[in-house]
């Protein structure tokens, strides 16, 4: 779910970036498949703080959750025109398959130690919230490019929300460890890098960007990759 993630240092059609038309369906699909999966979580997080609220801790954590949820589907509603989208249909399916995949997590008993999991879940949604609010209004779903973004988290490294989704799936694993979670978790990973990948070269188009990846060189863990 990114993700491009400065201010537009000029108009979107000052010849940085050939604008490529999408199937039409493709994005649409995309976008109505996230807006389900958040419906259904945010009903699902309602229902766990209203019959758990001896749990404060898990609460306060399911809530965070649901204000990431409507902060992802407020942007969603108010967000910048595309200049650019992938032609590629198979990067919308690891989009599709890279949002959906974590559904399948499942809780089990007897996992790492608590505060270990729950600082790396607490680590990436905050690290997700705060690219959320460096991209603002250039947020997406599919590769696509609706503004480059290099401000705020984006100083550290080129696809900070990538890295968010990361820590915190690790970090739910390591609390509910089992070896259908750590399937799960490698299947996630994999389509992220897809999904990061198919960005990359689609956003590699525009010259601000490429100019921003040149002084920004990780794409995702600061002084590594």
């Amino acid at each position: 779910m990114e993700e491009t993630g400065v201010k537009n240092t000029s108009q979107p059609h000052a010849g940085r970036v050939r604008v490529v038309q999408p199937r039409p369906l493709l994005p649409l699909i995309t976008d109505l498949v996230f807006v389900l999966i958040a419906a259904y979580l945010l009903l699902t997080y309602l229902r766990f703080i209203l019959l758990y609220r001896e749990t404060p801790l898990l609460v306060i954590r399911q809530a965070f959750f649901t204000v990431y949820l409507l902060g992802a589907l407020l942007l969603l509603a108010v967000r910048n025109r595309t200049i650019a989208f992938t032609p590629k249909p198979v990067d919308f399916v690891y989009t599709i398959l890279g949002v959906g995949s974590p559904l399948l997590f499942q809780s089990a008993p007897g996992g790492g130690p608590v505060i270990a999991g729950a600082s790396l879940e607490f680590a990436g949604f905050v690290l997700v919230v705060g690219a959320f609010f460096s991209l603002n209004r250039s947020f997406g779903l599919a590769p696509e490019n609706r503004g480059i973004k290099t401000g705020g988290v984006y100083r550290f490294v080129r696809h900070p929300m990538y890295l968010g989704y990361i820590l915190a799936e690790v970090g739910f694993v390591c609390n509910s460890f089992s070896i259908f979670n750590l399937v799960i978790l490698t299947v996630s990973i994999l389509f992220l890098l897809l999904r990061l990948q198919a960005e990359e070269r689609l956003l590699q188009q525009d010259r601000t960007y490429r100019a921003y990846a040149r002084r920004v060189r990780r794409k995702l863990i600061p002084f590594t990759f």
